[in-house]
């Protein structure tokens, strides 16, 4: 079992990096456009608010793959929270235009 520090150094991402993956996750969850979660849950040592967040190497792997297929840029996949101009670009204009 591995806490968040450890897994940031496999993965070669800063802390802040998991933590918006798996917010911006939520926050697709809410709005209704994904059903299931798409990144491993990590287990609580405890069941009290606070107690650390642990991986398995198995979820490790997931994450990687996870990381390794995320498209970057402002076009990408989470361009709608990393990019506030994201409404303003030729792709998001052309893909609400096909909705209609």
């Amino acid at each position: 079992m591995y806490n968040l520090y450890e897994v940031c150094k496999q993965l070669g991402v800063s802390t802040y990096t998991v933590k918006n993956w798996y917010r911006w996750e939520n926050n697709l969850i809410k709005q209704g456009k994904i059903t299931e979660r798409y990144l491993p849950q990590p287990e609580r040592q405890q069941h009290t608010k606070g107690s650390p967040r642990m991986w398995t190497d198995k979820m490790i792997e997931q994450l990687k793959e996870f990381k390794s297929n995320i498209v970057v840029g402002r076009n990408g996949i989470y361009g709608e929270f990393s990019n506030p101009y994201h409404t303003q670009t030729k792709k998001y204009k052309k893909q609400t235009e096909e909705t209609k």
